[in-house]
């Protein structure tokens, strides 16, 4: 039996261990609503969250998950913690600061695995003039919008690649763009910017609609090893301290929602992922598959923290030159009590 339908039949045992589900994702009467916000559509670090109600997993413990889609892991955080929904899908990076500026906040259950499918795209029209990441001094870079409070993953980590090659972060114009392949392919195919920077499967989707060149590959040894710390967290499932403390049934049941759909997406083929988000677009489809094909690792497989890798986010954060307190104890932020954790 070849890898592929073995991947096949271990998905299929893992969905035959829940109830058989009608295909409509609404709330059934008197079924408690667990309220999630994500940024997307489509966001390939926030996939599983999209597929709990594609797989009926919030159906099979008893709830309804609802999903609502922001430009950004801040933007939908923040909202989180005004009390419009009860968690939020992140990057983790963005607690450390936002526990420095008062907040409660804790990770209760990651979504990431360990490989980082970030890139720098430049517009076609400019391929040949930027050919290098130090050409991009003066330009502007479309980014992931963040806030006031706080800049977003995407930005955090954009700043610090391109420090890491001699740019200041001051030397370009930064651009906010929501966290779609819309916006982000609107912001090259209009000439709004003149590069961006972002993840999977935008990288690819820019590339095949022709509107772009990757500049620089950050899924590359020789990448990866530029950057401190890039080991650390990328995407989690958060929430406000006080929401955690004041319902733990809630928050285990979403714990226990993500695992379930990380160990199912761990057995699965891309193919059986991809075609459960019933993407419609043929093109999508196909560069999802390619994405998650060529980045198995990208997401946690079990939805246990590792110690080591939320270590990794104060170097990270260090190198970003980001105020931290010199008492920020950065495995506060993580309710391990629910996900487990390991080495």
């Amino acid at each position: 039996m070849n890898s592929s339908r073995r991947s096949a039949l271990k998905a299929m045992a893992v969905l035959a261990a829940l109830p058989c589900l009608p295909r409509a994702w609404a709330a059934e009467p008197g079924q408690p609503v667990i309220r999630i916000n994500i940024p997307g559509p489509r966001a390939l670090a926030f996939m599983p969250v999209e597929l709990i109600p594609a797989l009926g997993i919030d159906r099979a413990l008893g709830v309804h998950l609802s999903i609502r889609y922001f430009p950004s892991g801040v933007r939908s955080f923040e909202d989180a913690l005004a009390g419009n929904a009860h968690f939020a899908a992140v990057g983790f990076s963005v607690l450390p600061v936002l526990a420095s500026k008062g907040e409660k906040v804790l990770a209760v259950v990651p979504l990431s695995g360990k490989m980082p499918p970030y890139a720098l795209v430049v517009r076609k029209d400019l391929a040949g003039k930027i050919r290098k990441v130090g050409d991009l001094k003066g330009r502007s870079i479309g980014v992931s919008a963040g806030s006031v409070a706080s800049k977003t993953y995407l930005n955090t980590l954009a700043e610090v690649v391109l420090s890491s090659y001699g740019v200041k972060p001051s030397e370009v114009r930064w651009v906010p763009n929501a966290q779609n392949i819309d916006a982000v392919y609107g912001a090259l195919a209009g000439q709004a910017v003149d590069a961006v920077f972002c993840e999977e499967p935008f990288v690819s989707e820019l590339v095949r609609r022709d509107a772009g060149r990757i500049l620089l590959d950050m899924n590359t040894p020789v990448a990866m090893a530029r950057i401190p710390g890039l080991a650390h967290p990328r995407s989690v499932v958060a929430a406000s301290a006080e929401s955690v403390r004041e319902n733990p049934q809630r928050t285990e049941l979403m714990v226990q929602m993500v695992q379930r759909t990380l160990v199912w997406m761990h057995a699965a083929t891309p193919e059986a992922i991809v075609g459960k988000l019933g993407v419609a677009n043929e093109n999508e489809r196909r560069e999802l598959i390619a994405t998650l094909a060529r980045v198995p690792d990208i997401f946690s497989s079990d939805g246990r923290f590792s110690r080591k890798q939320v270590g990794e986010t104060v170097n990270f954060l260090r190198a970003a030159s980001v105020p931290l307190s010199a008492d920020l104890d950065v495995h506060s932020l993580v309710s391990y009590q629910w996900s487990g954790n390991k080495l």
